[in-house]
């Protein structure tokens, strides 16, 4: 047991430092993302910049309609912050803190030239669960997506096909991971033929295949509906960013119903995506879950 909480713990910390790295390689290598010769379009807001990445997801208006594609070609770092001021079945706040970069991977195949990469890192502080177990806080499970993504020919079509996995980073903390190494597979599609209008859907299903047999077997739908408005100047308001989930052992539905509002601006000459947005899950039947959530985001770019 010893050996294996060893494992646990290193794997955890080197994919923790990956993140870091991750950060860090995007403030010092901007230049990597980003070409000297559009230096008179970077003087421009991000808002009217162009995303001229290759197709097949590049190509965007402007670089505010590509940081709000879920598969676009474009390198970013999140930060997300979810506080659950109101819970089912518990009692006081819950907060779930997330980094996540997101990697486009160029593919040696003209059919399929682009792999987008996200790995989820979440810290995880959970409501008051009562005596004796009271709050739990630590790092969660780590999520891995990748989707590829082939050149269709329809215009204004795009479509994503690949996994979803996870990993059990959270250790034997029973209350901020599922203890499982879980994967499934994942699918996304998104329409773009109606000018300043995003919409289509993402959803994955995970089941477990390794972990620690006491703990309970993971099966987990997720239904994404995807629907993103452009204003102009930066602006836009949408869909949450967080998938409604149906737990096949629990026999439960989750739901993230609620606006979601952003811009996209510049910090200094860093282009960044901001937005916020408040989310209500009336399901009071599936334990401990959030009713009420507020998240906000801050998204580093960089354009290629």
């Amino acid at each position: 047991m010893k050996k294996r909480l060893n494992c646990l713990f290193e794997i955890r910390t080197g994919l923790i430092g990956l993140c870091i790295a991750t950060i860090l390689v995007g403030f010092t290598s901007g230049h990597v993302w980003a070409h000297e010769d559009h230096d008179e379009e970077k003087k421009l807001p991000p808002h009217e910049q162009a995303h001229p990445a290759e197709p097949p997801t590049g190509g965007h208006k402007n670089l505010a309609q590509a940081a709000t594609n879920p598969i676009a070609n474009l390198v970013q770092v999140q930060l997300l912050n979810s506080y659950n001021w109101d819970n089912h079945n518990s009692s006081g706040w819950a907060n779930n803190f997330v980094i996540q970069p997101v990697y486009p991977v160029k593919l040696p195949w003209e059919k399929v030239p682009i792999l987008v990469t996200r790995t989820t890192v979440p810290f995880v502080w959970t409501p008051d669960l009562g005596a004796p177990i009271g709050r739990k806080n630590g790092l969660g499970d780590t999520a891995s997506l990748g989707l590829f993504i082939p050149k269709l020919e329809t215009k204004g079509v795009q479509v994503g096909v690949g996994w979803r996995a996870s990993i059990p980073t959270a250790g034997d903390n029973d209350y901020t991971g599922s203890g499982k190494w879980t994967a499934g597979p994942a699918a996304l599609y998104l329409n773009l033929q109606t000018p300043n209008l995003q919409w289509g859907f993402f959803s994955w299903h995970n089941w477990d295949f390794a972990g620690d047999s006491d703990r309970k077997y993971v099966s987990k739908l997720a239904v994404q509906p995807i629907i993103t408005y452009h204003f102009g100047k930066g602006w836009y308001v949408g869909t949450p960013d967080d998938p409604s989930t149906y737990d096949f052992n629990a026999d439960k539905w989750t739901w993230a119903l609620g606006p979601q509002i952003g811009k996209v601006t510049n910090i200094g000459k860093q282009p960044v995506k901001m937005f916020g947005g408040v989310y209500y899950n009336p399901e009071d039947e599936a334990g401990a879950t959030p009713e009420w959530t507020a998240k906000i985001g801050l998204t580093f770019l960089f354009p290629k």
